[in-house]
């Protein structure tokens, strides 16, 4: 496929960022030169990308739900009621303890 026109290009220019490892560092990145193809493609594939990264998220919080629901329902009452009560407090906590202890 050809080179399309320069009209048609969009030309990007990032700007300096530092190094995590070495703060003193600049790192500057030689300017991008798109076409309308290319943002189409990267439109598509990231798209694609946060579809996989929302859905990995929802099976994470899917999971949570699962196994520490229980903790969390008890937890929730115990914090929203005017006087929680200390034992179920400590019971979730324990309960919460364990979950983590178990699944590490």
């Amino acid at each position: 496929m050809d080179d399309p026109s320069p009209e048609a290009c969009v030309e990007l220019t990032l700007v300096p960022f530092r190094s995590t490892s070495d703060p003193d560092a600049e790192i500057s990145a030689e300017p991008l030169r798109i076409t309308p193809a290319d943002l189409l493609r990267l439109h598509l594939e990231s798209d694609l990308a946060l579809g996989e990264i929302r859905a990995e998220v929802r099976q994470a919080e899917i999971e949570y739900r699962r196994r520490l629901g229980r903790w969390y329902e008890e937890g929730r009452a115990a914090a929203e009621s005017r006087e929680p009560e200390v034992s179920l407090l400590v019971r979730v906590l324990e309960g919460l303890r364990r979950q983590v202890l178990t699944s590490v």
